[in-house]
Protein backbone atom coordinates (compact mmCIF):
# COMPACT_ATOMS: atom_id res chain seq x y z
CA UNK A 1 0.00 0.00 0.00
CA UNK A 2 1.34 3.40 -1.06
CA UNK A 3 2.26 6.22 1.68
CA UNK A 4 -0.69 9.00 1.86
CA UNK A 5 -0.40 12.27 0.90
CA UNK A 6 1.54 14.25 3.38
CA UNK A 7 -0.86 17.14 3.09
CA UNK A 8 -4.01 14.62 3.70
CA UNK A 9 -2.35 13.09 6.45
CA UNK A 10 -2.44 16.46 8.38
CA UNK A 11 -5.28 17.42 6.43
CA UNK A 12 -4.42 20.52 5.24
CA UNK A 13 -4.71 22.61 2.02
CA UNK A 14 -1.61 22.10 -0.31
CA UNK A 15 -1.00 26.16 0.11
CA UNK A 16 -1.60 25.81 4.11
CA UNK A 17 0.76 28.50 5.83
CA UNK A 18 3.46 26.55 8.07
CA UNK A 19 2.08 28.21 11.37
CA UNK A 20 -1.16 25.99 9.85
CA UNK A 21 0.78 23.04 9.27
CA UNK A 22 2.75 23.21 12.95
CA UNK A 23 -0.86 23.42 14.60
CA UNK A 24 -2.41 20.67 12.51
CA UNK A 25 0.85 18.70 13.43
CA UNK A 26 0.62 19.30 17.07
CA UNK A 27 -3.67 18.36 17.05
CA UNK A 28 -2.74 14.91 15.53
CA UNK A 29 0.51 14.26 17.80
CA UNK A 30 -1.56 15.22 20.84
CA UNK A 31 -3.96 12.70 19.26
CA UNK A 32 -2.57 9.80 18.45
CA UNK A 33 0.72 9.63 21.04
CA UNK A 34 1.06 6.43 22.14
CA UNK A 35 1.35 6.90 25.79
CA UNK A 36 -2.15 8.75 25.86
CA UNK A 37 -4.44 7.38 22.62
CA UNK A 38 -6.44 4.15 23.19
CA UNK A 39 -6.73 3.78 19.30
CA UNK A 40 -5.27 0.30 17.94
CA UNK A 41 -3.39 1.75 15.04
CA UNK A 42 -2.21 5.05 17.16
CA UNK A 43 1.47 4.02 16.93
CA UNK A 44 1.12 3.69 12.99
CA UNK A 45 -0.84 6.85 12.78
CA UNK A 46 2.12 8.79 14.99
CA UNK A 47 4.61 7.84 12.96
CA UNK A 48 2.71 8.95 9.96
CA UNK A 49 2.07 12.43 11.48
CA UNK A 50 5.47 12.85 12.04
CA UNK A 51 6.87 11.74 8.46
CA UNK A 52 4.15 14.31 7.26
CA UNK A 53 5.24 16.99 9.45
CA UNK A 54 8.97 16.34 8.99
CA UNK A 55 8.62 16.99 5.15
CA UNK A 56 6.13 19.67 5.15
CA UNK A 57 7.79 21.72 7.81
CA UNK A 58 10.88 21.71 5.63
CA UNK A 59 10.96 24.41 3.17
CA UNK A 60 13.45 22.65 0.56
CA UNK A 61 11.84 19.26 1.63
CA UNK A 62 8.19 20.48 0.66
CA UNK A 63 9.78 21.83 -2.59
CA UNK A 64 10.46 18.67 -3.38
CA UNK A 65 7.66 16.83 -2.31
CA UNK A 66 5.39 19.24 -4.11
CA UNK A 67 7.06 18.63 -7.16
CA UNK A 68 7.77 15.12 -7.39
CA UNK A 69 5.87 13.30 -4.58
CA UNK A 70 7.47 11.25 -1.91
CA UNK A 71 9.74 10.05 -4.31
CA UNK A 72 10.97 13.81 -4.32
CA UNK A 73 12.95 13.28 -1.07
CA UNK A 74 13.87 9.70 -1.20
CA UNK A 75 17.97 9.82 -2.02
CA UNK A 76 17.29 6.41 -3.82
CA UNK A 77 14.52 7.75 -6.03
CA UNK A 78 17.18 9.65 -7.96
CA UNK A 79 19.97 6.98 -8.70
CA UNK A 80 19.98 3.47 -10.35
CA UNK A 81 17.47 2.79 -13.27
CA UNK A 82 17.01 6.10 -14.75
CA UNK A 83 15.30 7.81 -11.71
CA UNK A 84 13.96 11.44 -13.16
CA UNK A 85 14.90 13.07 -16.46
CA UNK A 86 17.29 16.17 -16.26
CA UNK A 87 15.82 19.20 -15.11
CA UNK A 88 11.85 19.86 -15.58
CA UNK A 89 11.79 17.66 -18.77
CA UNK A 90 10.44 13.79 -18.04
CA UNK A 91 8.59 11.19 -19.38
CA UNK A 92 7.00 9.73 -16.09
CA UNK A 93 7.84 9.58 -12.74
CA UNK A 94 10.14 6.61 -13.41
CA UNK A 95 11.99 4.96 -16.13
CA UNK A 96 10.77 1.29 -16.62
CA UNK A 97 13.12 -0.44 -14.66
CA UNK A 98 12.19 -3.87 -16.26
CA UNK A 99 12.40 -3.74 -20.25
CA UNK A 100 9.45 -5.35 -21.10
CA UNK A 101 8.00 -4.96 -17.61
CA UNK A 102 6.43 -7.34 -15.34
CA UNK A 103 4.12 -9.47 -17.40
CA UNK A 104 7.69 -10.15 -19.63
CA UNK A 105 9.03 -11.94 -16.64
CA UNK A 106 5.94 -13.87 -15.77
CA UNK A 107 5.47 -14.89 -19.66
CA UNK A 108 9.36 -15.96 -19.63
CA UNK A 109 8.51 -18.37 -16.45
CA UNK A 110 5.14 -19.47 -17.26
CA UNK A 111 4.48 -19.19 -21.01
CA UNK A 112 1.89 -16.70 -22.39
CA UNK A 113 -1.21 -16.51 -21.32
CA UNK A 114 -2.64 -12.84 -22.03
CA UNK A 115 -5.27 -12.04 -25.08
CA UNK A 116 -3.09 -8.84 -25.91
CA UNK A 117 0.51 -9.14 -24.17
CA UNK A 118 1.43 -5.47 -23.43
CA UNK A 119 4.49 -4.44 -21.19
CA UNK A 120 4.98 -1.56 -19.61
CA UNK A 121 6.31 1.06 -22.47
CA UNK A 122 2.58 1.24 -23.69
CA UNK A 123 1.19 2.13 -20.27
CA UNK A 124 -0.10 5.88 -20.11
CA UNK A 125 2.97 8.15 -19.62
CA UNK A 126 2.62 11.92 -18.34
CA UNK A 127 4.23 14.17 -20.80
CA UNK A 128 7.00 16.77 -20.23
CA UNK A 129 6.94 19.25 -17.60
CA UNK A 130 7.73 23.29 -18.71
CA UNK A 131 9.68 25.69 -16.59
CA UNK A 132 9.13 28.89 -16.76
CA UNK A 133 9.97 32.37 -15.05
CA UNK A 134 8.21 36.00 -14.58
CA UNK A 135 8.97 38.93 -13.09
CA UNK A 136 6.28 41.03 -11.37
CA UNK A 137 6.03 44.01 -9.63
CA UNK A 138 6.21 44.52 -5.70
CA UNK A 139 2.12 45.34 -5.89
CA UNK A 140 1.72 42.58 -8.46
CA UNK A 141 3.50 39.78 -5.95
CA UNK A 142 0.88 41.66 -2.92
CA UNK A 143 -2.55 41.44 -4.58
CA UNK A 144 -1.55 38.60 -6.87
CA UNK A 145 -2.38 38.91 -11.31
CA UNK A 146 -3.47 37.61 -14.03
CA UNK A 147 -0.44 37.00 -16.21
CA UNK A 148 0.40 35.45 -19.36
CA UNK A 149 3.07 33.63 -20.75
CA UNK A 150 4.35 32.70 -23.91
CA UNK A 151 4.94 28.96 -23.52
CA UNK A 152 6.71 26.98 -26.69
CA UNK A 153 4.73 23.99 -25.63
CA UNK A 154 2.17 21.41 -26.85
CA UNK A 155 -0.95 22.87 -28.35
CA UNK A 156 -4.36 21.01 -29.71
CA UNK A 157 -4.25 21.36 -33.32
CA UNK A 158 -6.40 23.29 -34.54
CA UNK A 159 -6.78 22.04 -37.78
CA UNK A 160 -7.91 18.98 -37.09
CA UNK A 161 -9.46 20.23 -33.94
CA UNK A 162 -7.55 17.95 -31.93
CA UNK A 163 -8.93 14.40 -33.11
CA UNK A 164 -5.63 13.72 -35.23
CA UNK A 165 -7.87 12.91 -38.71
CA UNK A 166 -7.78 14.34 -42.14
CA UNK A 167 -11.62 14.51 -42.28
CA UNK A 168 -13.09 14.50 -38.93
CA UNK A 169 -16.80 12.39 -40.49
CA UNK A 170 -14.78 10.02 -42.83
CA UNK A 171 -11.72 9.41 -41.28
CA UNK A 172 -12.68 8.70 -37.29
CA UNK A 173 -13.66 4.84 -36.68
CA UNK A 174 -14.50 3.19 -33.33
CA UNK A 175 -11.87 0.81 -32.56
CA UNK A 176 -12.28 -3.03 -33.27
CA UNK A 177 -9.68 -3.96 -30.87
CA UNK A 178 -11.34 -2.80 -27.70
CA UNK A 179 -14.69 -2.03 -29.05
CA UNK A 180 -14.34 2.03 -28.32
CA UNK A 181 -13.78 1.36 -24.70
CA UNK A 182 -9.89 2.09 -24.89
CA UNK A 183 -8.77 -0.62 -22.60
CA UNK A 184 -8.09 -4.03 -23.13
CA UNK A 185 -8.50 -7.36 -20.72
CA UNK A 186 -5.38 -9.33 -19.93
CA UNK A 187 -4.79 -12.36 -18.64
CA UNK A 188 -1.30 -13.40 -17.14
CA UNK A 189 -0.73 -16.75 -15.47
CA UNK A 190 2.03 -16.03 -12.52
CA UNK A 191 2.77 -18.04 -9.21
CA UNK A 192 -0.59 -16.80 -7.83
CA UNK A 193 -2.82 -18.39 -10.22
CA UNK A 194 -4.27 -16.12 -13.39
CA UNK A 195 -3.91 -12.40 -13.09
CA UNK A 196 -7.01 -10.46 -14.91
CA UNK A 197 -6.13 -6.48 -15.55
CA UNK A 198 -7.31 -3.75 -17.98
CA UNK A 199 -4.89 -2.16 -19.98
CA UNK A 200 -4.72 1.02 -22.75
CA UNK A 201 -5.33 -0.67 -26.11
CA UNK A 202 -2.33 -0.68 -28.01
CA UNK A 203 -3.66 0.13 -30.99
CA UNK A 204 -6.10 3.13 -29.93
CA UNK A 205 -3.93 4.62 -27.40
CA UNK A 206 -6.60 4.39 -25.03
CA UNK A 207 -8.83 6.80 -27.03
CA UNK A 208 -11.24 4.22 -28.42
CA UNK A 209 -10.82 5.83 -31.79
CA UNK A 210 -8.98 4.87 -34.51
CA UNK A 211 -7.75 7.32 -37.37
CA UNK A 212 -8.00 6.29 -40.77
CA UNK A 213 -6.16 8.85 -42.50
CA UNK A 214 -4.37 11.20 -40.46
CA UNK A 215 -4.35 15.33 -40.16
CA UNK A 216 -1.06 16.33 -42.19
CA UNK A 217 -0.59 19.12 -39.76
CA UNK A 218 -0.10 17.54 -36.27
CA UNK A 219 0.75 14.10 -38.10
CA UNK A 220 -2.26 12.07 -36.61
CA UNK A 221 -1.06 13.41 -32.91
CA UNK A 222 -3.51 16.02 -32.47
CA UNK A 223 -1.12 17.97 -30.82
CA UNK A 224 2.08 20.02 -31.85
CA UNK A 225 4.83 21.79 -30.46
CA UNK A 226 4.41 25.46 -31.28
CA UNK A 227 4.15 28.79 -29.32
CA UNK A 228 0.78 29.16 -27.21
CA UNK A 229 -0.47 31.98 -24.32
CA UNK A 230 -1.27 30.49 -21.07
CA UNK A 231 -3.27 32.37 -18.37
CA UNK A 232 -1.99 31.84 -14.90
CA UNK A 233 -3.64 33.23 -12.00
CA UNK A 234 -0.72 34.49 -9.45
CA UNK A 235 -1.95 34.28 -5.71
CA UNK A 236 -1.41 36.95 -3.45
CA UNK A 237 1.69 37.66 -0.78
CA UNK A 238 3.75 34.76 -2.73
CA UNK A 239 7.23 34.69 -1.92
CA UNK A 240 10.56 35.69 -4.37
CA UNK A 241 11.58 32.81 -5.91
CA UNK A 242 9.31 30.62 -4.80
CA UNK A 243 7.99 27.79 -7.61
CA UNK A 244 4.17 27.21 -8.52
CA UNK A 245 3.12 24.38 -9.71
CA UNK A 246 0.39 24.82 -12.58
CA UNK A 247 -1.09 21.15 -12.57
CA UNK A 248 -1.49 19.39 -16.18
CA UNK A 249 -0.49 22.59 -18.44
CA UNK A 250 2.18 21.24 -19.57
CA UNK A 251 3.04 18.72 -22.97
CA UNK A 252 1.01 16.16 -23.77
CA UNK A 253 1.80 12.26 -22.50
CA UNK A 254 1.92 9.42 -24.52
CA UNK A 255 -0.55 6.66 -24.71
CA UNK A 256 -3.52 9.21 -23.68
CA UNK A 257 -1.36 9.66 -20.36
CA UNK A 258 -1.89 13.51 -18.33
CA UNK A 259 -0.25 16.18 -19.61
CA UNK A 260 2.90 17.61 -18.23
CA UNK A 261 3.01 20.32 -15.44
CA UNK A 262 3.85 23.84 -15.70
CA UNK A 263 6.56 24.92 -12.64
CA UNK A 264 6.97 28.97 -12.68
CA UNK A 265 9.18 30.74 -10.82
CA UNK A 266 9.00 33.84 -9.34
CA UNK A 267 11.13 36.98 -8.85
CA UNK A 268 10.06 40.46 -7.78
CA UNK A 269 11.27 43.69 -9.71
CA UNK A 270 13.24 45.69 -6.84
CA UNK A 271 11.21 48.50 -5.60
CA UNK A 272 12.91 52.16 -5.33
CA UNK A 273 10.79 53.23 -2.08
CA UNK A 274 9.19 49.78 -0.51
CA UNK A 275 10.61 46.61 0.63
CA UNK A 276 8.95 43.33 1.82
CA UNK A 277 10.05 42.13 4.93
CA UNK A 278 7.64 39.26 6.04
CA UNK A 279 4.37 40.46 5.75
CA UNK A 280 5.13 43.68 6.50
CA UNK A 281 5.50 46.82 4.32
CA UNK A 282 8.65 49.17 4.90
CA UNK A 283 8.88 52.81 3.46
CA UNK A 284 11.39 55.52 3.80
CA UNK A 285 9.53 58.33 3.99
CA UNK A 286 11.42 61.87 3.94
CA UNK A 287 10.00 64.44 5.72
CA UNK A 288 10.80 68.49 6.16
CA UNK A 289 12.81 69.42 9.07
CA UNK A 290 10.21 72.07 9.85
CA UNK A 291 7.35 69.64 10.12
CA UNK A 292 9.65 67.43 12.03
CA UNK A 293 10.29 70.27 14.58
CA UNK A 294 6.94 71.81 14.72
CA UNK A 295 4.72 68.60 14.20
CA UNK A 296 2.64 68.25 10.76
CA UNK A 297 -0.50 65.60 9.24
CA UNK A 298 1.94 64.38 6.24
CA UNK A 299 0.43 62.56 3.61
CA UNK A 300 2.53 58.71 3.07
CA UNK A 301 1.62 56.98 -0.56
CA UNK A 302 0.43 53.00 -0.01
CA UNK A 303 -0.29 50.53 -2.65
CA UNK A 304 -3.90 51.03 -1.24
CA UNK A 305 -3.75 54.64 -2.36
CA UNK A 306 -2.65 57.41 -0.02
CA UNK A 307 -3.00 57.35 3.65
CA UNK A 308 -2.54 60.43 6.56
CA UNK A 309 -0.37 60.29 9.15
CA UNK A 310 0.01 62.68 12.72
CA UNK A 311 3.04 63.71 12.83
CA UNK A 312 4.07 64.64 16.55
CA UNK A 313 6.33 68.07 17.29
CA UNK A 314 9.94 67.52 17.56
CA UNK A 315 9.86 63.79 15.44
CA UNK A 316 13.70 62.58 15.45
CA UNK A 317 15.02 60.92 12.31
CA UNK A 318 14.67 57.18 12.07
CA UNK A 319 11.27 57.43 14.40
CA UNK A 320 9.06 54.22 13.35
CA UNK A 321 5.25 54.31 12.74
CA UNK A 322 3.20 51.52 11.72
CA UNK A 323 -0.45 51.68 9.69
CA UNK A 324 -2.22 48.74 10.19
CA UNK A 325 -3.38 46.56 7.39
CA UNK A 326 -1.55 47.62 4.59
CA UNK A 327 1.15 45.28 4.91
CA UNK A 328 1.14 41.93 2.72
CA UNK A 329 -1.71 39.42 3.23
CA UNK A 330 -0.96 36.65 5.60
CA UNK A 331 -1.60 33.84 2.69
CA UNK A 332 -3.12 33.68 -0.10
CA UNK A 333 -6.56 33.15 1.20
CA UNK A 334 -6.08 35.40 4.06
CA UNK A 335 -7.85 38.91 4.18
CA UNK A 336 -5.28 39.20 7.03
CA UNK A 337 -2.35 41.68 6.55
CA UNK A 338 0.45 42.62 7.89
CA UNK A 339 1.43 46.17 8.53
CA UNK A 340 3.26 49.63 6.83
CA UNK A 341 6.40 50.12 8.47
CA UNK A 342 7.07 53.82 8.32
CA UNK A 343 10.77 55.30 9.08
CA UNK A 344 10.89 59.30 9.28
CA UNK A 345 13.86 60.46 7.52
CA UNK A 346 14.34 64.27 8.41
CA UNK A 347 15.54 66.12 5.22
CA UNK A 348 17.51 69.43 5.83
CA UNK A 349 17.51 71.77 2.74
CA UNK A 350 20.83 72.41 1.30
CA UNK A 351 19.64 76.12 -0.52
CA UNK A 352 17.95 78.33 1.32
CA UNK A 353 16.69 81.79 -0.04
CA UNK A 354 17.73 85.03 1.47
CA UNK A 355 14.06 85.63 3.45
CA UNK A 356 14.30 82.23 4.89
CA UNK A 357 18.42 82.49 6.03
CA UNK A 358 17.17 85.70 7.69
CA UNK A 359 14.04 84.30 9.44
CA UNK A 360 16.33 81.57 10.98
CA UNK A 361 18.98 83.72 12.11
CA UNK A 362 16.18 85.61 14.15
CA UNK A 363 14.94 82.08 15.25
CA UNK A 364 18.39 80.99 16.21
CA UNK A 365 19.05 84.55 18.24
CA UNK A 366 15.91 84.30 20.24
CA UNK A 367 16.12 80.06 20.73
CA UNK A 368 16.96 78.90 24.11
CA UNK A 369 18.33 75.90 22.88
CA UNK A 370 21.67 75.45 22.26
CA UNK A 371 23.46 72.09 22.27
CA UNK A 372 27.24 72.63 23.19
CA UNK A 373 25.99 75.01 26.42
CA UNK A 374 23.63 71.69 27.04
CA UNK A 375 26.67 69.31 26.54
CA UNK A 376 28.81 71.26 28.76
CA UNK A 377 25.99 71.01 31.68
CA UNK A 378 25.72 67.59 30.98
CA UNK A 379 29.56 67.21 31.78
Amino acid sequence: MGKRDYYDVLGVERNATDEKIKRAFRQLAKKYHPDVSKEKDAEAKFKEVNQAYEVLSDPNKRRNYDQFGHAGNDPNAFGGFGGFSQGFSGGGDFEDIFSGGFGDIFENFFGGGAKKRRGFSNQPIKGENVAARVTVTLKEQMFGKTIKLDLNVDKTCEACDGTGAKDLKKDIHTCTTCDGYGYVNIEQRSLFGVIQSQQPCPDCKGRGKVVASKCPKCKGQGHYRGKEVVEIELPKSIYENQQLRIREKGNYGLNNGPRGDIYLEITVKPNKYFKRINDNLHLDLPVSYLDALLGAEIKVPTFDGDVHLKLPANTKTNSVFSIPNHGFFKGPASTKRGDLIVNVLVAIPTKLSVEEKTKLQELKDISSFHIIDNFYEDL
